[in-house]
This record gives structure tokens, C-alpha cells and sequence, in this order.
């Protein structure tokens, strides 16, 4: 097993010499921004269509990556993909960001999900963090004041989710179409994006009303969308009654830290510290129910049968992270076991040595789909990425915390 000084060095080269670079080799300095499709092998497809969640996702990766790793090319990489975002994919009329643009950067779906709009705060937060670009930070906060005008859900909590370009309510067919092909209204997934976001804007912009309303979305998440079995109900009716079967282990490792980390905005630290009770006791259900044999996790069950065994590449990417953050609260052997696996099946399984970057996914024997993309509108180094940083980071801190206690 490796020792935690190992394990970052190991995160930190996958980082910059595999995700980073491959990626680095998708800008498209023709038209702007990023290719968002490659084949398994790698084959760029220059005439594929250019999504707006794919370049918010990879404008956050390469500004984090430059606050913790600092390199000129990737502060360059973030400024490239911000300058795209804005001149194609923000709507100047009628504000908000499109969902899909054109090869060439031209708006082709103009609908405004809450889901796209949550990526670009955390996106534009983030460069801001790394640039100190005040624009950056003055369109986030305009994608949240946008969010709460149009979105917010006064009578039951949490946010409708889909619109036209002029933010009138539409059908949520892009995250809500659930298991038994029933549209619902909200979806976990969104309101956790949101959450996520909004908990990088406060880090910059420490305001009142995004406060409150992290801890109502920290509230929503303990009464309505955790269920007895300490697994996250995947789809609601407008008023949060659950309509779905499905657990879905990624997301609810992915949850356990992404809420401590919204938490640890909150001044109520009573609350927060419930809050991180809470994901404990969730992270303990995914190690104790959610692991294959070989310490994978598991990426769907539906009604105790397992739905999906294969491994994902995102989905062991925030295990990873997830048991790591309930090792850091409870010192547990056992989640540190559970980290170093994760990462174990990702550099033995996941990872591509020949053509760069991770495979979207392997079945249980480690043997990669040859028809899957390794590129396309929803996979980039954002979750991949943030593993890695998340990792690197936590690690260097108590490093850094216990030379300075010695």
C-alpha cells in the first residue's frame, strides 16, 4: 500500500503528465474553446458540436490546477476556454448560458438549465480565484441572481431546473428523464451542482442571501433527498416526493464530501457539524455496501439487484476523494484502505498509458469498452482532475500542518 507522500506524488504526475497534457492537445485554436468529441483511441471529431457544461467543466480544471500547481500554461488553458465561454455561450439578451454551440462556437441549442448555469458559477468563481479577473466574479454573480429570479422554487424548496432561452419553464428532459422513462421536476444531481457552486462563489464573494441558501440546500439534502438508507433518491416531483429506485454509489460518495465542503461555509457551525455527521454515516454504507471484491465501487443497484457493476471512470474518481474526506474526520483505517484501492483500480484499470487520459469505463475483469468516446459533451478532466487535486491537496496540507506543529 502506498504511504499518503507516495500516493500525492502518484496524483500529482497523473495530473500534469497524462490528464492535463492530453487535454492541452484538445484546444481548437481555429474556432476557440475545446474539441468536445474524441474516439476511444483518441480521433478528434473537429466538426462536433461544443458544449457549454464541456468548457465550464475544463475552465474550472485548469484554473484549479493552476492555483495548487501553478504553471503558466495552464492559467493560459483557463483564460483561453473563459474568453470562449464568454464571446459564444452567454447570452447577452436574455442572460445565462446556452446549453450547445456549433463547431464553430455559434448557439445551436439556446435552453438554459440550472445544471449548466450551477457549472459556469463554479467555473467562473474559480478562474477568478486564479486570475483575479473581476468580470469572471461579476458574471457568476449575475448567473446567481438569474438562478434566483427565475428558478428558485418558493413554495417547496430548491430550484426548477429547465428553461427556455427567454426563462420560461420547459420540459427537463437533460437530467430528469428517470428509470421508469417518468420526466420528473428536480433532480438530486442538479441541486447538488448547484450547491457546489454556490460554495465557490461565497469563497470569493461571502454573501448573506448565497449563504442562506447553501444551508437550505444542506437542509433539502438531510430531510427530503437522503432517504433511510442513507442513500441520495435520484428524482422528485416538484414537491420533493421521491420518484425513483435507483442508488446510485457514485453520486452518494461524490455527495458525503461535496456537502462538507458546502458546509464549511456555513457560520451555523452546529448545523455544519451535523451535516458532516451525516456524510460519515453515508460514507460508511457505500464502503460497507457499494465495493466490489476488489475494492471498486459499484455504479448503480436498483431494488437490491445490482443494475450496473462496471467501473466508472468518474465514479471511482469521487470515491476516491469521498473516502479520503471521511478518513480526515474519523481516522479510520479502513477508509484509508478504501482510498488507496480506489486509486489502485484507477491506475491499473482506468487509466490510458497509450493514448492519454481514462477510459470512460472497464467491466469487473478491467477490460476498457472499445466503443466508448474519450472524449465527449460530458466527459473531461473535471472529475478526473479534481480527484487528483483534491487528493494532492489534502495530503500537502497535513503534511504542511504537522512540519509546522513539529
Amino acid at each position: 500500500m502506498l504511504t499518503p507522500l507516495k500516493l500525492k506524488q502518484a496524483v500529482a504526475q497523473e495530473l500534469e503528465q497524462n490528464i492535463l497534457e492530453y487535454w492541452l492537445k484538445m484546444m481548437d485554436v481555429k474556432h476557440g474553446g475545446f474539441y468536445c468529441f474524441a474516439d476511444f483511441d483518441g480521433c478528434i471529431d473537429s466538426e462536433h458540436k461544443k458544449s457549454v457544461l464541456l468548457h465550464s467543466r475544463i475552465l474550472w480544471s485548469f484554473a484549479a490546477a493552476y492555483r495548487v500547481l501553478p504553471n503558466d500554461k495552464y492559467l493560459a488553458a483557463a483564460e483561453h476556454t473563459y474568453n470562449f465561454i464568454i464571446e459564444h455561450a452567454l447570452d447577452r439578451e436574455h442572460g445565462g448560458m446556452y446549453w450547445m454551440l456549433d463547431a464553430q462556437g455559434q448557439p445551436c441549442d439556446k435552453q438554459k438549465h440550472v445544471y449548466n448555469q450551477s457549472f459556469a458559477i463554479y467555473a467562473l468563481s474559480e478562474y477568478y480565484q486564479a486570475s483575479g479577473n473581476e468580470k469572471a466574479l461579476k458574471i457568476a454573480i449575475e448567473l446567481f441572481e438569474q438562478i434566483e429570479n427565475y428558478a428558485y422554487d418558493n413554495d417547496f424548496g430548491g430550484y426548477s431546473e429547465a428553461f427556455s432561452q427567454d426563462w420560461k419553464s420547459i420540459d427537463n428532459h437533460l437530467v430528469c428523464d428517470t428509470e421508469e422513462d417518468v420526466l420528473a421536476d428536480k433532480s438530486m444531481n442538479t441541486h447538488l451542482h448547484i450547491m457546489e457552486a454556490y460554495a465557490n462563489l461565497h469563497r470569493c464573494w461571502p454573501n448573506a442571501l448565497v449563504q442562506q441558501r447553501i444551508e437550505e440546500l444542506l437542509r433539502l439534502f438531510k430531510d427530503k433527498i437522503i432517504n433511510r438508507s442513507l442513500h441520495f433518491g435520484l428524482f422528485f416531483t416538484s414537491d420533493w416526493k421521491c420518484i425513483s429506485k435507483d442508488v446510485s454509489y457514485g453520486h452518494d460518495i461524490e455527495g458525503t464530501w461535496l456537502m462538507d465542503d458546502a458546509a464549511n461555509q456555513l457560520s451555523n457551525r452546529t448545523f455544519a457539524q451535523e451535516i458532516k455527521a451525516l456524510t460519515s454515516r453515508m460514507a460508511k454504507v457505500t464502503l460497507k455496501e457499494g465495493r466490489d471484491s476488489d475494492g471498486s465501487i459499484f455504479n448503480e443497484l436498483r431494488e437490491g439487484r445490482m443494475l450496473d457493476s462496471d467501473r466508472i471512470w468518474w465514479v471511482q474518481a469521487e470515491a476516491m476523494v469521498g473516502f479520503y474526506n471521511a478518513f480526515q474526520k474519523e481516522f479510520l483505517p479502513a477508509f484509508w484502505e478504501a482510498t488507496h484501492t480506489c486509486w489502485s483500480v484507477i491506475a491499473n484499470n482506468l487509466v490510458d498509458d497509450q493514448n492519454g487520459e481514462w477510459y470512460w469505463r472497464t467491466n469487473r475483469h478491467g477490460s476498457p469498452y472499445l466503443n466508448d468516446p474519450k472524449v465527449e459533451p460530458w466527459k473531461c478532466p473535471y472529475h478526473n482532475g479534481r480527484a487528483c487535486l483534491e487528493i494532492y491537496s489534502r495530503i500537502n496540507a497535513y503534511e504542511e500542518y504537522n512540519n509546522a506543529c513539529c
